[in-house]
């Protein structure tokens, strides 16, 4: 089987040793995602639902890179730095998989690398053999 390794040129990627996502046969698994600007910034600095909404682009173009879509994710793990910003999570991955629905695990945990972060999100997704993969 092929291994295709994705990368959204985060600084951490190289850095920790870590791809943004990793495609082996038809497999996609997305690293934690969280709302970086891609400069270093933090997009949505206390505000969950923005956080969630930036996290959700950025595996977007990670799946795209992989031959996947949003549509092909069968779950997402969400990690919260506050359980009470669970509604409002919850909201916007409602608005973003309502039709699709994919299992999806939502849970406190201690801190994130980054005190601005509010949420780490990380997926796994399963497309069709043919998917035609692109690199960056």
């Amino acid at each position: 089987m092929t291994r295709t390794n994705i990368s959204t040129g985060g600084a951490l990627e190289e850095k920790y040793g870590y791809s943004r996502a990793v495609r082996i046969g038809n497999i996609v698994k997305v690293s934690g995602t969280c709302a970086s600007d891609g400069e270093g910034g933090t997009v949505g600095v206390g505000d969950v639902g923005a956080q969630v909404a930036r996290c959700f682009e950025i595996i977007s173009s990670a799946l795209e890179a992989a031959g996947a879509t949003l549509g092909d994710i069968v779950i997402n793990r969400v990690y919260l730095t506050n359980i009470e910003d669970a509604p409002a999570a919850g909201e916007v991955h409602g608005a973003i998989f309502g039709e699709t629905r994919p299992a999806c695990t939502m849970m406190a945990i201690g801190a994130l690398v980054n005190p601005d972060f509010l949420v780490e999100i990380e997926c796994e997704a399963v497309v069709p053999d043919d998917a035609d993969i692109t690199t960056h």
